[in-house]
């Protein structure tokens, strides 16, 4: 199995993605916007948005917002670009945090540019460490009834996935106390997107949060059995 990755501004942790793809030997191909788009999708079985900075608010129709930062408009275009040619050949298509967040946008949802601070929630790094928090399946959807087993997972993000603006063919199959995002997923079972708002890569892998969420995510890019 092979997987497009898409590369961010950091090496050290793109290779982070690939160790924990490798955990299933799943194989990773990183893609960077210099590169360009690949002539086709077919050689992969699926695309995975990594996290990163924040995604330019001109493309969901707002202006820049102070607490918005680390805009990189060319890797924005260019994952727009990368969902529209997996759409095209139906291809699963995954996202990590700042991953989502993309998909989203790519599907003409929106996001919330900043959450608000809430004490009994954190969502940002606290001294340089991710924070923690519980996540709640949504009754009825995929996720809840493939992981239930998921409750706590890490966090790292100040922005999310605007629950008012979601995109095309997606629903909200996880959240917090609190309600922001955690888990989107298609509508329809094909083609498969599937999207978490936390970093499964910088969990302890034996963490639901991060094995159990990869073997899911292997067994949807795999396809129907028989």
């Amino acid at each position: 199995m092979r997987w497009l990755v898409t590369r961010g501004p950091n090496r050290k942790l793109d290779r982070n993605y690939q160790d924990w793809l490798d955990r299933l030997s799943i194989r990773s191909s990183f893609i960077a916007a210099a590169q360009g788009l690949p002539p086709t999708a077919q050689p992969f079985d699926a695309l995975l948005l990594t996290g990163g900075g924040d995604v330019d608010p001109t493309l969901y129709g707002e202006k820049r917002a102070g607490a918005t930062k680390e805009v990189r408009r060319r890797r924005d275009d260019h994952e727009v670009e990368l969902v529209r040619l997996f759409l095209r050949t139906r291809k699963p298509i995954f996202g990590i945090c700042r991953g989502m967040q993309i998909l989203n946008v790519a599907l003409r949802g929106g996001l919330i540019q900043d959450l608000p601070s809430a004490e009994a929630e954190t969502h940002t790094k606290v001294e340089g460490t991710d924070s923690l928090h519980p996540v709640h399946p949504v009754e009825g959807t995929r996720f809840s009834a493939s992981l239930p087993m998921i409750e706590e997972v890490n966090s790292a993000h100040h922005q999310s996935v605007d629950p008012e603006r979601l995109g095309n063919n997606l629903r909200v199959a996880a959240v917090t106390p609190a309600g922001v995002i955690e888990v989107v997923e298609s509508i329809e079972a094909n083609p498969v997107l599937f999207a978490v708002q936390w970093h499964p890569e910088r969990m302890p892998f034996e963490a639901p949060g991060s094995s159990d969420l990869l073997r899911y995510m292997q067994e949807l890019a795999a396809g129907p059995k028989g």
